[in-house]
């Protein structure tokens, strides 16, 4: 079973905030190192709709008031009047007490006059009612804000870019686009078929992982739970040959990417294909010898046979209808999957620097756990990492010593007592003693590096309403083919271009998408599509002219 904290794939620390709760701490931590004001945007529309609901509910304590005299004299008449638009009306003062400072010359008989709740209604309203998802001129949109996608979007102490953002150009660029300038947080709006899809995700994450609830008092915890999923989901892999929800990191031009994997395994999804990818690379030319016909056949020993596996990863995909998948479909997929392989593959050759991972989410590597947090994972220690039959520490220590040696300074010599059966939890009481392990557990999975990936990637398509599977997409890992897309994806949120719509063979994507009405870009191919049209007409009439 996998110890898990309740949260989305939103979430970086196992907080559930809402989004305009989300939006204010943005705010808050943006503006916070800035001279103080005297209102900000945030501050100042919570204020108002405090302050709205209690006028209110004072306005109907008083209902029971029938009518009042009219004030004797002119001077409050301007103020009383909605055609007077050069004097204010008289608003009530309250003390520190809570209690109306009334006049030495008011009387009972004085008229009431309420507040202009026109601001503060409207600031309810907004809270409570979420834009539209009309889009806006993009041209006003540059004049408010020119700074690039990343710099907006991706920059502490907003969440790094994800495995999501970088295939998102993929399908369309002008809908991420939309999506992140028009849309409450940024994130698309939840459909029925997209709720069904994450119960298909959350059932086969059943089958391997049971979650349970980890109470996080700070974000270190977060983040410590985080890595405690991802020891106890390799270690699940190596027990019973599949895991599932495998978070993983990587760098992309120097910038942090975070994914999840679907699924991983020792299951080859197409052997065929992966032996005919090896023979175009290993083919020897006639009458050459390999190097290998020269040496002895290897031991068939279990350390050797779990060392020569390989681990295979899957893209799962939910689909309401069973009409074919075109590529346009399945190339989104396809650049996800490269991702995953690429950071993985550098997770397994201890490349990934987790200390700069931990600088970016703003984490104190050496700060301790909590109370609550480590006693919680007390309790769950025997149900986590007992439940299943765990490879002997004799098996971990042969592999450890076989495996590459090379590491950095900060990680610890290997002791019996930190061994996948028994980890030492009052050890692992910071972020960097919780490193040492995950690195350790990293070489005994992956005990020939990014050799123990597998080259051939599966994305597999289910129907979303039973989860039977309709088809599977086999493909070899391409380095080029990454490397190529990453360029021209980096070069939209680095802000050296503008997003780009979808081609015309793919107009159908619009179909399914809630901006199509006021996309520029189709407003765009349009006209492009009624110029080329009129040209064609005016050159026909010039032909037909010519002609007589």
């Amino acid at each position: 079973m996998n110890a898990a904290a309740i949260q989305t794939s939103d979430d970086e620390f196992g907080y559930d905030f809402e989004t305009d709760d989300e939006e204010l701490l943005i705010q808050l931590a943006t503006n916070a190192s800035l001279p103080p004001k005297q209102t900000t945007d945030a501050v100042a529309l919570i204020t108002a709709a405090s302050t709205a609901k209690q006028t209110v509910a004072g306005l109907k304590a008083s209902q029971h008031v029938k009518s009042f005299h009219e004030r004797e004299g002119s001077r409050d008449a301007p103020a009383l009047s909605p055609g007077n638009k050069g004097k204010a009306p008289e608003v009530p003062v309250w003390d520190t007490d809570q209690k109306r400072a009334v006049s030495s010359a008011s009387s009972a008989h004085d008229p009431v006059a309420y507040p202009d709740l026109t601001t503060a209604l409207e600031a309810i309203q907004s809270v409570q009612s979420p834009p539209p998802t009309e889009v806006s001129n993009d041209d006003e949109a540059k004049s408010e804000d020119d700074r690039s996608p990343l710099q907006r979007f991706r920059s502490f102490p907003r969440k790094p870019l994800t495995v999501t953002d970088l295939t998102a150009g993929a399908w369309c660029e002008l809908q991420y686009w939309y999506t992140l300038t028009q849309l409450p947080g940024g994130r698309r709006t939840r459909t029925p078929a997209m709720k069904q899809g994450s119960k298909v995700h959350k059932k086969l994450e059943d089958e391997v992982h049971t979650t349970v609830k980890i109470e996080i008092v700070q974000k270190e915890d977060g983040f410590g739970l985080r890595l405690w999923n991802l020891v106890q989901g390799l270690r699940t892999l190596r027990d019973t040959g599949l895991t599932r929800e495998l978070e993983v990191w990587g760098l992309v031009d120097g910038n942090l990417v975070n994914g999840v994997i679907d699924d991983l395994s020792y299951d080859n999804p197409n052997p065929e294909f992966e032996k005919e990818l090896s023979s175009q690379v290993l083919q020897p030319s006639e009458g050459q010898s390999m190097i290998s016909d020269y040496f002895p056949p290897p031991q068939s020993n279990s350390a050797a046979k779990s060392s020569h596996r390989k681990i295979f990863l899957t893209d799962v995909k939910t689909r309401g209808t069973l009409s074919p998948i075109s590529p346009a479909i399945v190339r989104p997929a396809k650049i996800q999957l490269l991702l995953y392989h690429r950071f993985l593959s550098n997770m397994a050759d201890g490349k990934l620097d987790f200390f700069k991972v931990l600088r970016r989410y703003g984490l104190n590597a050496d700060v301790r756990f909590s109370d609550t947090f480590m006693s919680q994972i007390g309790e769950l220690h025997d149900e986590i990492f007992f439940d299943t039959p765990t490879s002997s520490a004799e098996e971990y220590m042969e592999v450890l010593r076989n495996s590459s040696t090379q590491d950095d300074t900060n990680t610890t010599a290997l002791e019996p007592d930190s061994t996948p059966g028994a980890p030492d939890l009052l050890k692992y009481g910071t972020l960097r003693e919780l490193l040492t392990l995950v690195k350790d557990e990293l070489r005994f999975t992956f005990p020939r590096g990014a050799d123990s990936l597998g080259r051939i990637l599966c994305v597999k398509y289910v129907y979303r309403e039973d989860g039977r599977e309709l088809n599977t997409h086999d493909f070899p890992v391409s380095p080029q083919t990454l490397d190529a897309y990453l360029a021209g994806d980096m070069s939209w949120w680095r802000g050296d271009r503008e997003p780009r719509g979808v081609k015309i063979e793919e107009a159908f994507k619009c179909s399914t998408c809630e901006f199509a009405a006021g996309c520029s870009w189709r407003q765009g191919m349009d006209q492009e599509r009624v110029k080329r049209t009129l040209d064609r007409v005016n050159k026909a009439k010039k032909a037909v002219e010519t002609r007589f």
